[in-house]
């Protein structure tokens, strides 16, 4: 049951701005409606909590990937990219 509600939930005000003062709220408003008991309330905002943190890693992730492509199409120089021609810069100064 609270698997469905979750997904509800985090689509409805979206996992990035979810909060425990949030999640304890809607909650509450599912007691009033007689929806969930008030007894499994830590229980549900724990997984609703857990279910918001693993949406905004898999987004993070989501996000960082389509950066790093995005660098790549570009061919925009990376910071390894750079490091490895100041490490040859510096050997050939040191041949000198």
């Amino acid at each position: 049951m609270f698997e469905s509600i979750d997904k509800l939930m985090l689509a409805g005000l979206g996992a990035l701005s979810m909060t425990k003062e949030k999640a304890e709220k809607i909650f509450d408003e599912y007691v009033k409606k007689g929806e969930v008991e008030k007894d499994k309330k830590s229980g549900f905002v724990k997984d609703l909590m857990e279910s918001a943190d693993k949406s905004r890693q898999e987004l993070e992730k989501t996000v960082s990937d389509q950066v790093a492509q995005s660098f790549k199409k570009i061919k925009i120089a990376t910071s390894e990219d750079i490091e490895r021609i100041e490490k040859k810069i510096d050997l050939l100064l040191d041949k000198e």
